[in-house]
């Protein structure tokens, strides 16, 4: 009986240590919302090394940065396509419902905590936080503004016709979150209420130390593409309303829709700093039209050339590699027109002549120029970028054509060539093509599948 009485003794014992232990952990948990180890629930690749340390400030001042209810999700926190430890989102819940969004810009070295209750942020965590079946969609980043830039995550989540078969079939509904760069939440210390209003922070500076410091602030202004370009492509259009550029321009054209051979010339100062062109030139193999990069009465300062009918109407690969060889030659020459039928006008302009230096020694074109062809190799990396932009354009309803040109730009902004590339509209002015690739993961079984996002603008009109 004796034995009996220990052993019950022992086993209450035992049994109360355990109950001690989880009222332990779970008082410990609630005092210390960053105690336990972060596991990142996302969707999407996130900045793990700012959500730790944003969690470890939070965990510090605690009961100074908290607001009503809830405890953030650190689980489910998003960077919103930003690894420069910068900034995140994270959802604020209560018995599992989401009742507020907390936002954490970093500036300078200092971080600071946004309470805002958005309805459709608030919906979008709680289905993300929720067990049903959800798949990650594209993440478009949107930037045609300049000045502004916005990212929008979006999930699509499955449900049932009937609850009580959560196998059988159903619909998939879309929810989006958006966050943008310089909007008010990250002016806005302290709480934003769902009208917008700030009920502010309080202190003259409320942000907490950021460990490790942090450096320069790290979101700086995006900068406006438009104002790069105006500022090298400004004399596109004067150039060829210079008289006589137009004049070759017309001779250069006015049989192109006959042509099987490109035509070309160049155009500089003369002595007295007049425009003038040299003589026109047509190639003697189909396709292939050399440039005449320097002459001995002239500066040669760009040059133009024909796509005939059997020719994308945009720069080919080897129109690229045409330039950068003019350049190399001749640092003046810097500009590059293609006339194609329909009275379709390209400039491909070098912005930048040492990057574009850069790219003909790190890209050469014996390795990634096919010269039969002027294309991309297959065998090379810029192919698969490449065709994989002319793809997704095409899926867009993009022109064959105007796929073309996106791909191009593309390449020029993925490979940090150090050119632009513009288009001539109806009023003879040229605007800007600029395309930006972002990568977005998705979840397929398990298994995580890199999707290309192309964000394409042509806002720029460069006039003289």
């Amino acid at each position: 009986m004796m034995r009996k009485l220990i052993s019950w003794l022992a086993f209450m014992m035992a049994f109360c240590l355990v109950l001690l232990s989880c009222v332990h952990d779970e008082i410990y948990t609630a005092s210390d919302p960053a105690s336990k180890e972060y596991h990142s629930k996302s969707l999407w690749k996130e900045d793990e090394k700012y959500i730790k340390n944003v969690m470890k400030v939070y965990s510090e001042h605690h009961e100074e940065i908290k607001k009503g209810a809830g405890e953030p999700m650190w689980d489910y926190a998003m960077t919103m396509d930003r690894f420069d430890e910068s900034f995140l989102m994270v959802p604020v819940a209560e018995q599992g419902k989401v009742i507020a969004v907390l936002n954490v810009p970093r500036k300078g070295q200092r971080v600071y905590f946004t309470y805002t209750q958005v309805q459709n942020d608030m919906e979008f965590f709680q289905n993300l936080m929720s067990s049903r079946l959800k798949r990650a969609e594209t993440t478009l980043v949107d930037n045609t503004a300049g000045k502004l830039v916005c990212t929008t995550k979006t999930i699509s989540m499955f449900y049932p016709d009937n609850e009580s078969d959560p196998d059988g079939p159903g619909h998939w509904e879309s929810h989006h979150v958006t966050e943008c760069k310089s909007q008010q939440l990250e002016s806005c210390v302290g709480e934003v209420l769902p009208d917008g209003t700030c009920l502010g922070g309080g202190g003259n500076d409320p942000g907490y130390p950021y460990p490790g410091g942090g450096g320069e602030d790290p979101q700086p202004e995006p900068e406006d593409p438009c104002a790069k370009a105006v500022n090298n492509n400004t004399n596109a259009k004067a150039l060829l309303n210079n008289t006589k550029i137009a004049l070759a321009q017309t001779q250069l054209t006015s049989t192109l829709g006959t042509d099987t051979n490109e035509k070309s010339f160049s155009f500089g100062k003369d002595a007295n700093g007049n425009y003038e062109t040299t003589p026109i030139k047509t190639a003697t193999a189909g396709n292939q039209v050399g440039l005449q990069a320097n002459n001995p009465n002239l500066s040669i300062e760009g040059g133009a050339h024909t796509h005939t009918t059997d020719l994308f109407n945009c720069f080919s690969a080897g129109d690229i590699y045409s330039l950068q060889g003019a350049n190399t030659i001749n640092p003046s020459f810097n500009i590059f027109f293609v006339f194609a039928n329909g009275g379709i006008v390209y400039a491909l302009t070098i912005t930048d002549p040492i990057k574009y230096a850069d790219f003909v020694a790190n890209h050469s074109a014996g390795n990634n120029l096919d010269m039969t062809t002027s294309h991309w190799k297959e065998s090379s990396p810029i192919f698969v970028s490449f065709e994989n932009a002319l793809t997704q354009f095409q899926r867009q309803g993009f022109s064959e054509d105007d796929a073309m040109a996106n791909a191009t730009a593309l390449i020029l902004s993925k490979y940090d060539v150090g050119a632009s590339l513009s288009q001539k509209d109806s009023s003879g002015n040229f605007k800007s093509i600029f395309v930006n690739e972002n990568i977005t993961n998705i979840n397929v079984g398990g298994i995580y599948i890199p999707i290309y996002v192309y964000n394409q603008t042509t806002d720029c009109n460069l006039k003289p």
